[in-house]
């Protein structure tokens, strides 16, 4: 006689019991991880575009893609043209455009939070192959996505902050005696990353650090017990010494070649960044990520004291230099963090990595999905879509005056703020530009001098761009906008509540005409 529907259903609920019951841990970490993964995603995923320096990014990319080749002088402003400029960014510029050509402007978003999501995932393992407590990696895990939340932004530092982690992890594993194939694909990793960002020359200098640790510990050690975790001479350090040259040669593989190492000089002079440009500036600790960072490095202080007679020069050095980094601009906050990682997992390395540990037994699928299913649903009840990031970048871009502009089919020269010169080299190719982000274009005098301008300062009316300009694009908050209006070499032609559009008075007459 079969068994009865209330007795087949009491069996399947005790089996779904027993069920549960086996897999609770699995279940509860695959909840966490899930959580912690989609932390990044709901700062990311906001209805707006507020880097100012995507636009002309974007532009470049637009511009490689239609010539076929990067540009040999600069296209978008009055002051560079026929100037020689090294887009030094150049593929990721092809990238972030092909992303929007398949995306639109959420193609945007979607960069930043599959980099922030890379990045997770390489600072994963590098915590999880070395601490043994899954809360502790989530622990870690959790500060050092808030503590670097700021710079989760669609810039190229991104792919820089991805790469240097990988690059942390390679030095860290010739330096643990690892015996792995993988690492000499590093390399391949510096010629992407060398066409991508200029800060390249960061991985480099963990590269140089690395082998020259061994040399400071054989003197500072010296007639002690110490055992450095790689010897000066020994197998690892000499191929870590090969790795290093051969990653040396791999950032000539670039159209600039040895140009770029001249951009980098030429960049590492223009002091006048860290005044006028806030990523370059020292952290405010006005938000929790500084705090965060802060508390992160205490930490990793402390434990250098606690190893005091055991810790290799490597941990010290690295710490010193990105702390140094860190306090002076805010921008390389990441440098920072994962130095203090390292300081935090190293000389807790297990025997034998528990990938389990890492991610639960069965859990990725499920990990994965949910934090995809969690993303949507992110996107859906923010109502993120084209129209939505068009209407909300307004109110901080003059999309409208832009518009206006174009429909008055006005001419320059164009005179422009700091921050809107990227937006304006998108919106109006056929404008040159007076400024914009690129400091390696405009220098620190020009930019000092144009900021001092919008500002009203005493010597406003002694800027030559913009005696030159026959058309303004204005923010309603600079003093300019005002001193303009009662200006009688310039008129007001459009007003929003976000920006004004001024003509030279000689320049309307010949307009109307």
């Amino acid at each position: 006689m079969p068994p009865s529907p209330i007795i087949e259903a009491g069996l399947t609920g005790h089996r779904w019991v027993e069920w549960l019951r086996q897999h609770e841990e699995t279940i509860r970490r695959v909840g966490i991880l899930a959580i912690l993964y989609l932390i990044p995603a709901m700062w990311i995923l906001q209805p707006v575009i507020i880097d100012p320096d995507i636009w002309w990014h974007l532009e470049t990319g637009k511009w490689i893609v239609e010539h076929g080749t990067v540009p040999a002088t600069d296209p978008f402003s009055a002051y560079g043209e026929g100037k020689p400029w090294i887009a030094y960014s150049w593929l990721f510029e092809i990238g972030i455009y092909e992303f929007v050509q398949g995306f639109g402007e959420v193609g945007v978003l979607l960069y930043t939070l599959l980099g922030s999501w890379m990045i997770m995932l390489v600072l994963h393992w590098i915590i999880g192959t070395r601490i043994q407590s899954f809360i502790v990696v989530c622990g870690l895990m959790t500060v050092s996505v808030i503590a670097l939340s700021k710079l989760f932004t669609p810039r190229p530092w991104l792919l820089t902050i991805l790469f240097f982690a990988i690059t942390l992890e390679a030095v860290l594993s010739l330096r643990e005696g690892k015996q792995s194939r993988i690492v000499w694909f590093l390399p391949i990793v510096f010629v992407v990353w060398a066409n991508i960002h200029i800060q390249f020359i960061y991985g480099l200098g963990l590269l140089a650090l690395a082998c020259i640790a061994p040399l400071v510990d054989l003197l500072v050690y010296r007639g002690t017990q110490h055992q450095p975790a790689m010897c000066w001479g020994s197998k690892q350090w000499k191929e870590l010494v090969a790795l290093t040259m051969l990653c040396v040669l791999a950032t000539l593989a670039t159209p600039h070649h040895v140009k770029l190492y001249a951009v980098i000089a030429e960049l590492s002079a223009q002091t006048g960044m860290w005044e006028y440009t806030q990523e370059m500036q020292a952290p405010a600790f006005r938000t929790a990520a500084d705090w965060v960072m802060l508390a992160v490095f205490c930490v990793a202080l402390i434990q250098l004291g606690r190893r005091l007679l055991t810790v290799s020069s490597f941990e010290v050095l690295f710490l010193m230099a990105a702390a140094a980094s860190a306090f002076r601009g805010q921008r390389d906050v990441w440098f920072l963090i994962l130095a203090s990682l390292v300081v935090l997992v190293t000389g807790q390395r297990r025997e034998r990595i528990v990938r389990w540990a890492i991610v639960p037994r069965g859990g990725l699928v499920p990990v994965c999905v949910s934090v995809a299913i969690g993303s949507i649903l992110i996107l859906g009840h923010r109502g993120i879509s084209e129209a939505e990031i068009q209407h909300n970048t307004e109110k901080m871009y003059p999309i409208a005056a832009a518009a206006f502009v174009e429909r008055q089919q006005y001419v320059g020269p164009l005179y422009n703020h700091f921050n809107w010169g990227g937006y304006l080299i998108k919106r109006l190719p056929h404008l040159k530009v007076s400024m914009d982000g690129r400091a390696n274009v405009h220098g620190d005098e020009r930019i000092k001098q144009s900021l001092a301008t919008w500002e009203g300062g005493s010597h406003w009316n002694d800027d030559p761009d913009l005696n030159q300009a026959a058309l303004v694009i204005a923010s309603r908050d600079h003093a300019l906008t005002s001193i303009l209006q009662l200006n009688p070499q310039f008129r007001l032609t459009y007003q929003d509540d976000i920006s004004s559009v001024f003509i030279r008075v000689a320049s309307a007459a010949h307009h109307s005409n």
